[in-house]
């Protein structure tokens, strides 16, 4: 890669970033509902995806590190898929916890 077709890539990275970037500044003005949280997600998945690939140069890294990149993913993904399960699949409490005035409140008992 050239200095003027990586400075060009830098560029359009800064650019598409701030797009993303404005984009979610705007969503969070606009009651999406429960697909909030997955908007927002996929457009932090991609500003991620962009600075990974172009200010950490994996787009021409060795494959050892595109390897070790794709492992790391898998493990995250496990992970997170492990612990919506364990939520997910969990028992209500045997009982219920009383609620009582918290001795630190200022309400009278």
């Amino acid at each position: 890669m050239t200095h003027e077709s990586g400075t060009r890539a830098i560029w359009r990275t800064a650019i598409a970033l701030m797009v993303l970037w404005a984009l979610s500044f705007g969503l969070s003005y606009v009651h999406l509902g429960a697909a909030s949280l997955p908007v927002a997600l996929a457009i932090a998945g991609m500003k991620a995806g962009l600075v990974a690939m172009v200010f950490m140069e994996l787009v021409r890294a060795h494959l050892s590190v595109h390897v070790t990149l794709a492992a790391a993913c898998l493990l995250s993904l496990i992970l997170v898929g492990l612990t919506v399960a364990d939520v997910l699949t969990r028992d209500k409490p045997p009982i219920e916890v009383p609620a009582i005035a918290k001795p630190w409140s200022s309400e009278k008992r």
